[in-house]
């Protein structure tokens, strides 16, 4: 009796393994690339969304490329490496905007053909701050004294132990004026919506999906329906079969699911960031 499993055991075994061989040999390869932008964007979240994104470009069997947005935006520049990346990729890119999309996550959307999401998605944020920790109160009270020496008034703005000045907020302000303005140029670039018309909502306000169709900002609420249907549309495929490109491994998934954390230690130091909050 034992044989007798033993023996059906191996014959299912091989019965499987052949079966698997055949599949991998003559089935098709994937034609449509998915990447993930999740969390709170950082440096690292655009050397690695870059890094997929080559990979999907160099492969010769990945005809389009889908992007699923998960985030409410993060580091202006970040963002904006992300918009370039997806621009100046060759390939037909759908960005799809799942729970939420916003600020610099809507930067770099604005890099794809297309940007679809869900009625209820939120999507927008067009907008820049800058923000960072300041303890002189704190410091004041504790006797705590910080000493400088500085070749000009504002090389150390954003100096936790002293409160900005006014030659601060200006310097600052035109910084931040300057990324905004990229912002509104890029959105009005990908979205054909002109600029003066785009500033009248460019604020910082969020939508929900169905707004943001209203706004031009999105091309859909279908969702992924949308998506696969643009894919089709205009590539040519039949049938869609997709990979998932990541490059993370447990460890970065752990830190991932700090990304608030991430966030309070980014207030640590001045930064220029394109979220919404």
């Amino acid at each position: 009796m034992l044989k007798k499993v033993i023996k059906y055991a191996i014959i299912g075994f091989l019965a499987l393994f052949v079966f698997n061989m055949v599949y991998y040999l003559f089935s098709k390869p994937p034609n449509v690339a998915v990447i993930k932008l999740t969390g709170v964007i950082s440096t690292k979240t655009a050397d690695d969304f870059i890094k997929n994104l080559k990979k999907a470009q160099h492969d010769p069997n990945i005809k389009a490329i889908l992007i699923k947005i998960n985030s409410p935006g993060g580091d202006a520049c970040a963002s904006q490496r992300i918009y370039l990346a997806l621009k100046n990729t060759k390939k037909f890119i759908v960005a799809l905007i799942k729970t939420i999309g916003a600020s610099g996550a809507y930067f770099a959307a604005c890099g794809a053909d297309k940007i679809v999401a869900y009625p209820t998605s939120i999507v927008g944020s067009i907008g820049v701050i800058f923000e960072t920790l300041n303890f002189s109160e704190l410091a004041k009270r504790a006797g705590v004294n910080l000493f400088v020496v500085k070749t000009g008034k504002v090389k150390d703005f954003g100096n936790p132990f002293r409160k900005p000045d006014k030659q601060d907020i200006k310097m600052i302000y035109s910084v931040l004026e300057s990324i905004y303005n990229q912002f509104l140029e890029a959105v009005s670039t990908a979205r054909h919506i002109p600029i003066d018309k785009l500033k009248s909502y460019a604020d910082g306000s969020v939508f929900s999906g169905k707004q943001a169709k209203a706004l031009k900002l999105i091309d859909s609420t279908k969702g992924i329906d949308a998506a696969e249907g643009f894919i089709k549309q205009n590539t040519g495929i039949k049938h869609i079969k997709t990979t998932l490109i990541e490059n993370k491994n447990p460890f970065d998934r752990m830190v991932e699911s700090f990304s608030f954390l991430n966030y309070l230690s980014e207030l640590t130091y001045p930064t220029f960031k394109a979220i919404y909050q």
